[in-house]
């Protein structure tokens, strides 16, 4: 019976954990929706959508974006306004650290120098911190 009672909280909480991931957030500067205007059964959002590209991923976060502001769980049509890409802000502000060569993309650093991270690796720490260069704001209205 306790068995029964742990397999059933673990797949809750794998329940919650999952449906956390998709649900669409308010903007915090870097992405998720802004509302530009609202009426009881329409309303114009400003989507920033960060990452890879894909057309029915993202669909379905502007449907859920559309649902949280109106407050009904109903599908709605989505009229795309426009798509912009912009620069994203927070990639410019990451540290450089080793010498960068010129104008060149390369740059080197020594991985095994005494530092309180001298265990970490390198490589992976430097893929923790990627960011991607560009972000899209999708402007739609949903009815």
């Amino acid at each position: 019976m306790k068995i029964i009672y742990k397999t059933l909280a673990l797949g809750l909480t794998a329940i919650t954990l999952t449906a956390c991931q998709s649900a669409p957030r308010a903007y915090n500067g870097q992405s998720g929706y802004q509302i530009e205007s609202q009426t009881a059964d329409s309303a114009t959002l400003a989507y920033t959508l960060a990452g890879r590209q894909n057309q029915q991923l993202d669909a379905n976060k502007l449907q859920r974006a559309c649902q949280k502001v109106l407050g009904i769980n109903k599908t709605f049509k989505l009229n795309i306004l426009s798509i912009n890409e912009i620069a994203n802000p927070a990639a410019a502000q990451t540290e450089q650290f080793g010498r960068q060569i010129g104008n060149s993309r390369a740059s080197f650093g020594l991985s095994n120098t005494p530092d309180l991270r001298n265990s970490d690796n390198l490589g992976a720490q430097q893929a923790l911190d990627a960011r991607p260069a560009t972000l899209r704001v999708v402007r739609y209205t949903c009815s």
